[in-house]
């Protein structure tokens, strides 16, 4: 069975880590240059930042277990216990997933079906996982299957600052309300380098939602802006940067695992399925896994 995975972050990954297992040998494609999807790590000079999660829970047993042998604990003051981080990035926490994986990056697909196969490229395919967004997956297999018009995923930009001197602040906060919904220092993570300080900031959802089209360049000052309100002045900036998240956390889940085409050659999947959490991705990438390994 020749079986193609859109999508090298975790619910790709992982679905694909439990068929390779069974003795079956998936292709992943992702459209960029790297593994990890949303638990993304930008690297510039000698900074490193973690511009996607921040970090990692577990409430099932064999996620629990799966961070406790591939992540580090990581307990900032005022977080409550259970918190993991990837070391020495986030992305390393899908590192081992995809080992001994065929992979292709850099593979922006857009799967065809015929009466038989999927087609990919030059390649045939008996089943397709998609992992990519959900508003994506609508576009890409429009008509095929039920539109998943009842999930709603939230915007998020996102701050990557260094300075030259180091702060004084808690190595984490979050807020509920207001224009910013996280600070956090990255170089207090396990593993990481702890000089220069380097910080990541969330924009809120509301706020991200109104800026998201706001030009690439813009974006850091407007943010450092935000900064400066909730933490007043700040150090001599060395460093300082933006990413836009269009499809960053989710609000209104699916509500199961994931969704399949009558004939079960396609399946669609994340953690929009389940949650906003990176054990739902985990979850869902093996609950595809599952039905193609037992229709």
């Amino acid at each position: 069975m020749r079986i193609a995975i859109v999508g090298a972050g975790m619910t790709g990954l992982s679905c694909a880590r439990m068929l390779a297992d069974a003795g079956l040998e998936p292709i992943v494609f992702e459209k960029s240059r790297g593994l990890g999807g949303r638990l993304a790590t930008r690297r510039t000079d000698a900074l490193r930042f973690d511009h996607g999660a921040q970090f990692v829970t577990a409430r099932g047993e064999s996620f629990r277990r799966y961070l406790e042998q591939n992540a580090q604990p990581w307990q900032p003051e005022g977080a409550p216990e259970g918190w993991f981080a990837g070391a020495p990035s986030m992305n390393d926490l899908v590192r081992p997933l995809a080992e001994g994986l065929d992979v292709w990056f850099d593979e922006l697909v857009a799967p065809v079906r015929d009466r038989v196969q999927w087609h990919i490229g030059e390649g045939l395919f008996d089943r397709v996982v998609s992992t990519v967004p959900v508003t994506q997956a609508r576009n890409m297999f429009s008509g095929m299957m039920d539109p998943l018009t009842e999930v709603e995923i939230a915007p998020c930009w996102t701050l990557m600052a260094a300075f030259v001197e180091p702060t004084d602040w808690p190595d984490m906060w979050r807020a509920r309300e207001g224009d910013l919904a996280w600070i956090g220092r990255n170089s207090a993570k396990p593993g990481r380098v702890e000089t220069p300080e380097s910080w990541v900031v969330h924009a809120s959802p509301e706020w991200s939602r109104d800026h998201l089209e706001i030009e690439k360049e813009a974006a850091p000052e407007l943010m450092l802006n935000l900064l400066r309100e909730a933490r007043g002045s700040l150090p001599d900036i060395v460093y300082a940067s933006a990413h836009r998240w269009r499809y960053a956390m989710t609000t209104t889940a699916l509500g199961r695992s994931h969704v399949a085409s009558e004939d079960g050659s396609l399946l669609i999947g994340g953690d929009w399925c389940l949650g906003a959490r990176v054990e739902d991705a985990w979850e869902s990438g093996r609950a595809m896994a599952a039905a193609i390994l037992n229709p």
